[in-house]
């Protein structure tokens, strides 16, 4: 079986990654629950503080994951590289 990895797809992803990373850390920084008083107050703010930890701990797998494909990425350039000829070069037998 061949797997086919091209490095410009695995940079796009990479950069999927960084920003979907970059709106949950948005996302997590909306959700204080300041503002609900009454008996519901402290309930949305415990939620919220749930919300804002789980946001924390999803854009922090993101962002371990962007950098992942990221050095996938190089490695396969950098492997390319080294392997293939350039363009119009001979390869030695």
């Amino acid at each position: 079986m061949v797997i086919e990895v091209v490095p410009a797809r695995l940079y796009a992803l990479a950069g999927v990654l960084d920003a979907a990373s970059a709106r949950v850390a948005q996302v997590r920084a909306t959700g204080d629950g300041a503002g609900v008083g009454g008996p519901l107050g402290p309930v949305v703010a415990g939620f919220g503080e749930t919300v804002a930890a789980a946001g924390g701990c999803l854009a922090g797998e993101l962002a371990w994951l962007r950098s992942a494909v990221a050095t996938a990425a190089d490695s396969w350039q950098q492997l390319d590289g080294e392997l293939l000829p350039g363009r119009g070069a001979a390869v030695p037998r």
